[in-house]
């Protein structure tokens, strides 16, 4: 029997996104922070990510002076990092630092990447869209790299377990691939 769900709730019957920590600002001023809220809106040339992102966050105060970002992809190895830069503002603090994430130059982009994650998107910002107190950040990927021994053309999830935000310090994991027909 199905049961009603708060609408104040709804959302979680979509979650949960692969949590992505994202970069911004350059070398000598840099910070990061979680994003869930997240989807790829174009995948051919250019390829288009959609993020959603509170206009408080200090992160994005530094995405913002350069319109510039990375999108980090971590796996269930940095689950603690991944919680602690989402619940603490970089704004007084190096988060980098306090985390134990290394920031390394990226190939294209002025923010760093983040050196222990696998995946990471080099992003210009190409549109702004305000909704309430977040912005939806159309951002345009010009360079994206991954390890080669966890990606294929897909995450390969018995290798790689990308991170699922479930609620409060709830995670879930991606695990297995699932194929569907003939191959």
């Amino acid at each position: 029997m199905k049961q009603d769900v708060a609408l104040d709730q709804a959302k979680w019957l979509v979650e949960p996104g692969c949590v992505l920590l994202v970069t911004g600002g350059t070398m000598d001023k840099a910070n990061v922070m979680t994003v869930s809220w997240q989807t790829p809106i174009h995948t051919a040339n250019p390829c288009m990510v959609l993020l959603v992102m509170n206009q408080r966050r200090y992160t994005y105060e530094l995405i913002k002076q350069n319109n510039e970002l990375v999108i980090n992809v971590p796996d269930e190895s940095l689950l603690e990092q991944t919680h602690f830069v989402g619940t603490v503002s970089g704004r007084n603090a190096d988060k980098f630092k306090a985390a134990g994430l290394t920031p390394t130059p990226a190939s294209v982009v002025k923010c760093p990447l983040i050196a222990e994650c696998a995946g990471h998107l080099e992003c210009r910002i190409t549109n702004t869209f305000t909704i309430g107190t977040h912005d939806l950040v159309l951002c345009q990927v010009i360079h994206a790299s991954a390890e080669e021994e966890y990606f294929d053309g897909a995450w390969i999830a018995e290798r790689f377990h990308t991170l699922h935000y479930m609620q409060a310090t709830q995670y879930g994991v991606l695990d297995r691939r699932i194929t569907v027909g003939p191959q």
